[in-house]
């Protein structure tokens, strides 16, 4: 028999995420599973390795913040519209590379399974980009749902 008891919600607010959502909380109410959102983004640390001006760097560390408290927000928002149809749901800013955050939370949560969207790269798209949806596949403690987004 299969169980899941916790399952992991990652977005990045796309309408492919949105589109992910239902199958999260589907899921959760068909298992009685516990739901968490999250979002990763990265923080703006990367600008060190070019030679650009500190006041430039400062404006791109205040865009960043600034975008990590409205992306909170927004999970905010998701998680209280999602935890009338859960069990139980709770909501994580995380930072970092995505994969990694990824599977670092679901180790350190237990998670069952992670819920999370594949953006329909095109094949030259993910040689240049990768994909996040790759990526956590292979970095996964668990199983991984990958939902098609629709072109």
């Amino acid at each position: 028999m299969v169980t899941c008891k916790q399952i992991l919600y990652c977005t990045d607010f796309s309408e492919s995420a949105k589109a992910a959502l239902p199958f999260a909380i589907d899921m959760a109410q068909k298992y009685g599973a516990g739901l968490h959102i999250v979002h990763v983004y990265q923080d703006p640390d990367h600008l060190s390795e070019f030679a650009i001006s500190s006041n430039i760097k400062m404006d791109w560390i205040r865009i960043a913040q600034s975008m990590g408290t409205e992306m909170e927000e927004k999970l905010k928002k998701i998680c209280s519209e999602v935890s009338q149809q859960v069990q139980s749901c709770q909501y994580k800013m995380l930072r970092g590379k995505p994969h990694l955050e990824i599977a670092h939370y679901a180790k350190e949560n237990q998670i069952d399974l992670i819920v999370l969207a594949s953006h329909g790269l095109s094949e030259i798209e993910k040689i240049l980009f990768g994909s996040t949806a790759e990526r956590v596949l292979r970095e996964s403690p668990c199983n991984v749902l990958v939902i098609r987004s629709k072109k």
